[in-house]
């Protein structure tokens, strides 16, 4: 055991080491090792250098600012849920929510070097896509675009993430506005009720136009408090007694002047209704004799025209009269004529006679003829006879038959 040498005893006899798999544990813990270095890398890298977002949600009050190595490469909500992959991506986002500030300033100096307490109030909003940059004067809308709200975050990124900061900065713009504004008018112009319409104006329009700088608006400003010290509203007290009094005598002047000017005018509205009368009465007499010569005129006329129609009526009857005796005249005529065919032809006398009576005896007539002296009878029936037809065809042979003479029976024989 004394002379036992491993090493001596390996290399001398050439000794082998027997041939078995012994290393294959070792190549197993090296490939282990790199594979979670490799993880580790790859989750260092992951951590570091962020390559990728998924599945971020933005509120419906909130908007998303998406940089990709540190460069914004867009402008997006409000609301919604977005993915991206790259190098150094990441969605930030800030709140489109009205920010209230209140400030006041206990003296903030006049025109007249006078100190007034000034406190206001308003919100502050960050803007969206739809929030509106200004009004043209044609009515049109500007809204803020990507471009300028992404060059606006880039400059003032903790006023659009932080409240609290952007509170500080509308601290010092609102501090800013009141002194402008204050600074523009005295102290009557700023601490009375019509001056404090006209400061509340100013300072919106301050705000608007410094808050428009870091790409925001504002909204509601109110004026909730202005007052001025002890000794400057005895000055305001005094001035106003003043002014009242001004006021006062300058209206008592001006009554006496518009009762003056009343009196000329209603003296001057008497002479002129005097005048207007008697211009009237003048001119109904001058109308009235108008009236009297038309009616003259008229008369005139109608005596005229009464003389032309008697004379045209005197010419008419005297032309009825003579067609009345050229009538009567043609009238004679006839009967002379007929007068002398009558007596140059007795027998057609006789015959018109004849035609005359017997037109004159209807067919249901009848006579009875009894002896001079007896009673006649009278006969009724329907069919009496003897009868005979007196009528205008048989009357004359009848007559001539009988012996009978129509005539002076007729006549009342």
């Amino acid at each position: 055991m004394e002379n036992y040498q491993p090493e001596n005893n390996y290399n001398n006899q050439n000794y082998s080491a027997p041939n078995y798999s012994a290393p294959k544990p070792k190549k197993t813990a090296k490939v282990g090792i790199i594979i979670l270095v490799v993880i580790l890398l790859l989750v260092g890298g992951f951590i570091f250098f962020k390559p990728v977002y998924l599945m971020k949600g933005l509120g419906q009050q909130e908007m998303g600012v998406k940089i990709r190595a540190g460069e914004i490469v867009d402008i997006v909500g409000p609301g919604g849920i977005y993915n991206d992959f790259g190098l150094y991506v990441k969605l930030e986002n800030y709140n489109i929510e009205g920010v209230s500030f209140s400030v006041a300033d206990d003296e903030v100096f006049t025109k007249d070097m006078q100190p007034v307490y000034v406190e206001i109030r308003g919100q502050v909003f960050r803007p969206s896509l739809t929030s509106i940059k200004s009004v043209n004067a044609d009515g049109t809308v500007n809204y803020f675009t990507k471009d300028e709200i992404a060059q606006h975050y880039v400059n003032y990124r903790q006023s659009y993430r932080e409240n609290s900061v952007l509170k500080d900065q509308m601290d010092g713009f609102s501090r800013q506005a009141m002194k402008v504004c204050v600074g523009q008018n005295d102290l009557r112009g700023n601490a009375v009720a019509e001056g404090r319409d006209t400061l509340r104006n100013c300072i919106e329009n301050e705000l608007e136009k410094l808050t428009n700088e870091i790409g925001m608006y504002v909204n509601n400003v109110v004026v909730t408090d202005v007052q001025a010290s002890e000794q400057a509203m005895a000055v305001i007290n005094e001035t106003n007694q003043y002014l009242l009094d001004a006021e006062k005598a300058k209206a008592q002047a001006q009554k006496l002047e518009e009762e003056g000017k009343a009196n000329a005018v209603q003296k001057e509205a008497e002479i002129r209704v005097q005048q207007a009368a008697q211009q009237e009465t003048a001119r109904q007499k001058v109308t009235l004799a108008e009236l009297e010569e038309k009616e003259l005129i008229a008369r005139r006329e109608v005596i005229k025209a009464e003389k032309e129609n008697a004379i045209l009526e005197q010419e008419l009857n005297a032309e009825k009269a003579k067609a009345a005796e050229l009538e009567a005249q043609a009238d004679l005529a006839k009967e002379r004529l007929m007068a002398q065919i009558y007596d140059e032809n007795p027998g057609y006398f006789q015959l018109k006679v004849s035609e005359l009576n017997a037109s004159a005896i209807k067919a249901t007539d009848k006579f009875i003829i009894v002896p001079e002296g007896a009673m006649p009878q009278l006969v009724l029936g329907k069919d009496v006879i003897p009868t005979m037809n007196v009528g205008s065809s048989a009357g004359s042979s009848a007559s001539s038959a009988s012996g009978l003479d129509l005539t002076d029976l007729f006549n009342g024989g």
